[in-house]
């Protein structure tokens, strides 16, 4: 059983370049949807598209970091193709 549940190699690597990525992923996402949101409405007072901006970018973090954990938990939670067990079926 324990061979079955071996960690991966290189998890713990990938998933901060991954956590990384996401991060400036969802920042970059974040301040584009905050410009097209106060282009759209037609706002030009520059610092209520700063606090639009600043408002999207902080609720885009969270998400972006969400969608890279369940990804890996996901990941984790597959098995690792290996020797079966003689004892299994």
């Amino acid at each position: 059983m324990r061979e079955r549940l071996r960690k991966r190699p290189g998890s713990r690597l990938l998933l901060g370049v991954a956590l990384l990525s996401g991060t400036f992923a969802s920042m970059f996402a974040g301040a584009r949807l905050a410009d097209f949101l106060t282009d759209l409405l037609d706002v030009t007072w520059p610092p209520l598209r700063i606090g639009v901006k600043a408002l999207l970018v902080a609720a885009a973090l969270p998400a972006g970091y969400y969608l890279v954990e369940r990804f890996f938990i996901e990941r984790s939670a597959r098995k690792i193709p290996g020797p079966r067990d003689p004892d299994r079926p």
